[in-house]
C-alpha cells in the first residue's frame, strides 16, 4: 500500500473522482482523458508536487501541462498539492505502522530497521513523518541517550539499506532452509530438490578446498 506506483494510482483517482463530480468543478471544461488513463501517475509526480514553492506551485502548474494536457487554477493547485501532502503523510505513517507492531510484540525498546526503495530514499519528508507516527504509536518521551528527542537520538530508527530486496532473499531462502533442515516442509514444493541442492553445494565445495 506504500509502492510507487499505487501512491500515484490512488493520487489520480482522486483527481478523476473530484473531476467527476460537478459541484467540486475540479479541472472545469478541461480535457482529462490523459488522467483517466490506469497508472498513468507514480510517486515521482506527487514527489514534484511537494518539492514545489508553495508561493507560486509553478513546477506542479507546468508539471500537470505537459503531463496531462491540464491547466490548473490557483485553488486546484493548492488542492494537488495538500493531495500530494496527505497521500505521502499516509504512506510514511504505514510503513511505520509495520515497523511498530513488530517493535510491540517483540518487545524491543531500541532497534535500527533496514530500509530500501525509492519512495523511502527519495520521497520528500517520508523520514521524518515516519519517526513521527513511530513516536507517537510508541510513546516515545526522550531520545535513546535519555535526552530530549531528536534526530539521530530516536529510540527506533529506520535507515537506508543497501541491496535491500537482494538481502531480503537471501534471508528469507536461509530461513527457509533452516525450516525444512528441521523437518518442518508445510507449504514447501520442492524441498527434497532444496536438500540435495545444499547437499550437492557442500561437496562442491569439499572438492575446491580439497584442491
Amino acid at each position: 500500500m506504500i509502492a510507487g506506483l499505487y501512491l500515484g494510482e490512488l493520487f489520480r483517482l482522486v483527481l478523476v473522482d473530484l473531476h467527476e463530480q460537478g459541484h467540486v468543478k475540479m479541472f472545469e471544461g478541461q480535457d482529462i482523458s490523459a488522467l483517466k488513463k490506469p497508472y498513468s501517475l507514480d510517486a515521482s509526480c506527487l514527489s514534484q508536487v511537494e518539492e514545489d514553492a508553495f508561493e507560486n506551485l509553478a513546477q506542479t502548474h507546468d508539471l500537470f501541462e505537459k503531463e496531462l494536457n491540464i491547466t490548473p487554477k490557483r485553488p486546484e493547485l493548492e488542492l494537488i498539492r495538500r493531495l500530494a501532502e496527505l497521500i505521502g503523510t499516509r504512506s510514511a505513517r504505514l510503513s511505520a505502522c509495520g515497523v511498530a507492531a513488530i517493535c510491540k510484540k517483540k518487545g524491543y525498546k531500541t532497534a535500527h530497521v533496514g530500509a530500501d526503495g525509492s519512495v523511502f530514499n527519495k520521497y520528500p519528508h517520508f523520514k521524518v513523518r515516519g519517526a513521527q507516527a513511530l513516536k507517537e504509536i510508541l510513546d516515545w518521551e526522550s531520545g535513546r541517550d535519555g535526552k530530549p528527542l531528536r534526530e539521530g537520538t530516536y529510540p527506533v530508527e529506520i535507515m537506508p539499506a543497501e541491496d535491500g530486496s537482494g538481502v531480503g532473499a537471501a534471508l528469507i531462502a536461509a530461513l527457509t532452509l533452516k525450516r525444512v533442515q528441521e523437518g518442518n516442509t508445510v507449504g514447501i514444493k520442492d524441498w527434497e530438490g532444496m536438500l540435495k541442492g545444499t547437499a550437492a553445494a557442500k561437496g562442491d565445495n569439499r572438492q575446491v578446498g580439497g584442491k
